[in-house]
């Protein structure tokens, strides 16, 4: 038992430490969000460049491999305003625990990369599109180097300066920023609220403030949020449950049915181990993963038929975690199993 929570804990920190980027590209891959977050937060004399269209998202990713766990980038082709032109506004949020001074050089290098890769895809045309180096700090400390690259090397001889590769990026910091003007989308300030005060060291204190728009989210939305904040609340002792009742008591009942799913799950485990029966702890699992499943599938879908809860309640743990993990981003109850 002991050796199963030292498990569990080594395994909550390796999720705390890449919950991050996931969840910022989730958000931000929507491109209405992308727009207004773009609008609101880009220096006012870029934004009142921007055409009224939504911008673009361009598939890919220019992070090397090995940086993926650490890195995310969204990259997005915008239209301004002058028709003529076209500008890719390219979005980097880092997650270190401090503000990196090597972030400039990273930046650097993905913006050659989506250089490089518009020429060869245009025949090498010229002359290239603007890129604009976006990056989003989130860290509880404020970012507190400098945007300049050219700073990067110090004292250099005036000479110099001009073979030198220089340019400036733009720089969201969430952290000073008062929390009415993260956005006036309310779904967008729901998310970046979320962001701003996951790694603060009051996380437990300012709960109620992270979710004061919960009650006017749809539960997609709150999945999103709750699902992202899991891991700062268990290491802050907070029980959704009693926070949920606080904050939307009408909607306590839907919290995420893979909450629900996993004091299932614990029970079969903690049965199985009681009684030291494997099949006991086995069981356990597969019906808190198919409670999961079936809550999730009627916050989406609505009312389950019994037909469907047979077939949940009869597949085994692998089947119904492939079937949970597509439940978002079905378009219909049936596309949840089609493909098995």
């Amino acid at each position: 038992m002991a050796s199963r929570t030292l498990d569990q804990h080594e395994s909550m920190s390796k999720q705390l430490g890449n919950i991050h980027d996931p969840f910022f590209k989730q958000v931000l891959s929507d491109p209405m969000l992308a727009g207004t977050f773009l609008r609101e937060h880009l220096p006012p004399e870029v934004a009142g460049l921007l055409g009224p269209e939504p911008p673009e998202p361009v598939p890919g990713s220019f992070v090397d491999e090995d940086l993926r766990q650490h890195h995310s980038d969204l990259l997005f082709r915008v239209q301004l305003k002058d028709q003529s032109l076209e500008a890719y506004a390219y979005v980097l949020m880092e997650h270190k625990s401090a503000p990196d001074r090597g972030a400039r050089l990273q930046l650097l290098r993905y913006v050659v990369r989506v250089l490089v890769q518009w020429y060869e895809q245009n025949n090498r045309q010229l002359p290239l599109p603007p890129v604009l180096p976006l990056l989003t700090h989130q860290g509880p400390e404020g970012w507190s180097v400098s945007c300049e690259f050219t700073d990067l090397f110090g004292s250099v001889p005036d000479v110099l300066r001009s073979y030198l590769p220089s340019f400036q990026h733009a720089l969201i910091d969430l952290a000073p920023m008062d929390d009415r003007t993260l956005s006036g989308e309310v779904r967008l300030r729901a998310f970046l609220k979320a962001l701003k005060y996951s790694r603060r060291a009051d996380f437990a204190d300012r709960i109620n403030i992270v979710l004061a728009e919960v009650p006017v989210l749809d539960n997609r939305d709150l999945y999103v949020i709750l699902t992202y904040l899991e891991g700062p609340m268990a290491a802050n002792n907070i029980s959704i449950e009693e926070t949920m009742e606080r904050i939307d008591p009408e909607r306590n009942d839907l919290v995420p049915g893979w909450w629900y799913g996993r004091r299932y799950y614990e029970k079969g485990l903690a049965e199985g181990e009681a009684r030291g029966e494997a099949k006991g702890e086995a069981r356990g699992e597969a019906r808190g993963e198919a409670k999961l499943l079936t809550c999730l599938l009627e916050r989406r879908f609505g009312t389950v038929s019994d037909s469907v809860r047979q077939r949940i309640a009869s597949a085994d743990v692998g089947c119904i975690e492939a079937w949970a993990q597509r439940v978002l981003d079905a378009p219909d109850l049936q596309s949840v199993f089609d493909a098995n």
